[in-house]
């Protein structure tokens, strides 16, 4: 079992750029584009999301903590509305785990820990993002009851009812 706790300032910052390096290399393999270009679009594309960091509305940013309180990954969602615009939905923007605390649970139980969160916060569904070459992430999503929503640009909207 895990528990989200909020990022310190500190936290978020070394977040940010170990989340902007990771989604770089995937803006690499999904998009086929350069290094250089995929850095330029992941670092935009994280500010456009994050426009006020910590404080940005509708968003968290979360360490994922084992049952002693050890920081074992992150995770990022915001709250929206779903593509009809007529419900509020949970969107996961970034999770991820440390090399060494892989395999042991954690991921599903932090999204799990996300649902939860937001169905007390009224959303009736949650959407995630992963790339076709992310198998191991569909196969994780997949066992968390997540389905195919959408193709898009390189890999898979997925959805899931609350």
């Amino acid at each position: 079992m895990v528990t989200l706790k909020k990022m310190t300032e500190k936290e978020f910052l070394d977040y940010k750029e170990f989340s902007i390096s990771e989604y770089a290399k995937d803006l690499v393999k999904g998009k086929n584009i350069t290094q250089e270009q995929a850095r330029n679009d992941a670092k935009k594309e994280f500010e456009f999301g994050l426009p006020n960091g910590l404080d940005t509305k509708n968003s968290f940013l979360m360490n994922i903590e084992d049952e002693d309180g050890k920081t074992v990954g992150w995770l990022w969602f915001q709250y929206g509305t779903n593509k009809e615009g007529n419900s509020k939905q949970v969107f996961l923007a970034d999770l991820f785990i440390f090399e060494s605390e892989r395999r042991k649970g954690y991921a599903s139980d932090a999204i799990n820990e996300m649902n939860k969160m937001a169905k007390n916060d009224c959303c009736s569904s949650s959407a995630l993002f992963v790339w076709e070459h992310n198998s191991k992430g569909l196969g994780l999503y997949e066992k968390c009851g997540y389905k195919y929503f959408q193709q898009s640009d390189g890999g898979i909207f997925m959805l899931k009812e609350l």
